[in-house]
């Protein structure tokens, strides 16, 4: 055989691998060195600095101080983000695609990476972008587990130790991630001790539920521990709830009532009418904003060093925190609505405010620049590509709302399929629908990024359930092709 031949054999065997090599590559070399936002340069200081604080989660500061001493600026954290999603597509096209077909579906699963609403903030160096890529390398190691009779049980427990380890990492890394974890380790633990059926995985779920708790309360455990400074984040979460059921309370004197009670435990005085005025669900930062002022953020509470809520005093956050829940308690269905309200901006579902689903050079905060540094300037095609996604941000297509619907279809469709191999898409929809549902009860603004991980994970279950029809086609194709080329053999 010739050299060009053997090359030629190589590389189709490969083809696959390359597509995701050549994917990685490409993608990194597109957003390369990678675009800060806020949070971002918030982060980084803190790693400059080496004093940590908790409202961005402390390892993520860590690993970039010794990203940033390496490579300085965000290009090591960006090479860490995409490494592991292009990780996570390669295990999942190995352990759920492979055994369907080779290049069509690993095309396929590669250019899912590049569609707009995924790639538009892929290149921003967010926690959440870092969260999905342990969680989808984390879905891709799963699939590899495999019984006692397949997989020696060495190799099988390693793995699982593995996929423990990454769903950790996403906690770590967003503690929401929670949600999203549990149907991801009850899919590992299904798969190291098979029951194949729905009652089987159902049963998986209880005790990976039980070790995902186990995993979020030794994250706050280590967050605590690896933090200089004690923001409280909560606090706003807090204050937001409690001032979403003033805003739906009749009484005006309970209004005031519980207002002075919120206020007192801020260090704030004053009326409740200027926070009646400016609450919206859209922010839990506009009941800070009043003017004249009544709840007042801490000064430099979020600058260049996020200090948020520490200033206030223990007994001051003890008495916020119950009074938290004294006001669930007590108006639950105001509460309820207050937080269907911030879902309908979570999800899309009022118009134009979706926030940042392009985050590339023009949301790099130009305040905090004499902080930070001077900073890459975008290249030619990276403010093509801005420019271009920019101008459909508004569209259906970048708003989370029809994902979700698409994702809970796609639940129930593979719920109702028979065949074990539907297993994977189950807990894939579940750990999105989680996730979301995660943001409903939760979330303090309507950011794109916290629903990014539930856009990918309704784009990869279509394909997961869409799997066996195109490997169909693409066997159907092939034959085809093989019988034309042999004619043509004959011919000649």
């Amino acid at each position: 055989m010739s050299l060009a031949r053997k090359i030629s054999a190589v590389t189709e065997m490969r083809q696959a691998e390359w597509i995701f090599i050549c994917g990685f590559l490409i993608h990194l070399g597109i957003m390369y060195p990678g675009f800060m936002c806020y949070d971002a340069v918030n982060q980084i200081l803190e790693a400059r600095e080496g004093v940590y604080s908790d409202w961005h989660p402390p390892l993520m500061a860590i690993i970039w101080r010794f990203t940033d001493s390496i490579v300085p600026g965000p290009a090591g954290m960006l090479f860490l983000q995409l490494g592991l999603v292009w990780v996570g597509a390669y295990l999942s096209f190995q352990a759920f695609f492979k055994p369907y077909g080779g290049k069509t579906l690993a095309a396929l699963l590669g250019a899912i990476l590049f569609l707009p609403p995924l790639f538009g903030i892929s290149g921003a160096i967010l926690k959440d972008v870092l969260m999905w890529g342990a969680l989808f390398t984390a879905f891709g190691m799963a699939g590899h587990i495999k019984n006692h009779n397949e997989q020696i049980p060495r190799i099988a427990f390693l793995l699982f130790a593995l996929t423990v380890l990454v769903l950790w990492l996403a906690i770590l890394i967003r503690h929401n991630a929670l949600f999203a974890t549990i149907p991801i380790l009850s899919f590992a633990l299904y798969r190291l001790y098979p029951k194949n059926s729905l009652l089987g995985l159902a049963r998986a779920a209880i005790p990976g539920a039980a070790l995902t708790l186990v995993l979020f309360l030794a994250t706050g455990a280590i967050n605590n521990r690896l933090a200089d400074r004690h923001t409280y984040p909560w606090v706003a979460n807090a204050s937001f709830d409690i001032a979403g059921v003033i805003k739906r309370l009749e009484d005006k004197g309970r209004q005031q009532a519980i207002f002075d009670q919120l206020a007192g435990s801020l260090n704030s005085t004053g009326s409740v009418e200027p926070l009646l005025k400016a609450y919206t669900p859209m922010y839990w930062r506009e009941v800070f904003r009043t003017k004249p002022p009544t709840l007042q953020l801490p000064t430099n509470s979020m600058e260049s060093q996020i200090h948020g809520f520490e200033s206030l005093s223990d007994q001051q956050r003890q008495t916020l925190h119950t009074q938290w829940i004294n006001t669930i308690l007590a108006e639950p269905v105001l509460w309820a609505r207050h937080r269907l309200a911030v879902s309908r901006y979570v999800l899309g579902l009022v118009p134009d405010n979706s926030w940042s689903p392009v985050m590339m050079a023009k949301d790099f905060p130009g305040d905090l620049e004499h902080f930070y540094g001077s900073h890459p300037k975008a290249n030619k095609l990276q403010e093509w590509l801005e420019a271009g996604m920019s101008k459909y941000v508004e569209y259906w297509f970048f708003q989370p709302w029809p994902y979700f619907v698409l994702t809970i279809c796609l639940f129930f469709a593979a719920v109702f399929r028979q065949g074990t191999a539907n297993i994977e898409v189950i807990c894939l929809t579940s750990s999105a629908i989680l996730h979301e549902l995660g943001l409903m009860l939760a979330a303090p603004s309507p950011d794109f990024r916290y629903s990014h991980y539930m856009v990918f994970c309704s784009l990869l279950g279509l394909l997961l359930l869409a799997r066996h029809w195109l490997a169909k086609r693409e066997s159907v194709h092939w034959q085809a092709f093989n019988v034309v080329d042999k004619r043509r053999a004959r011919v000649e």
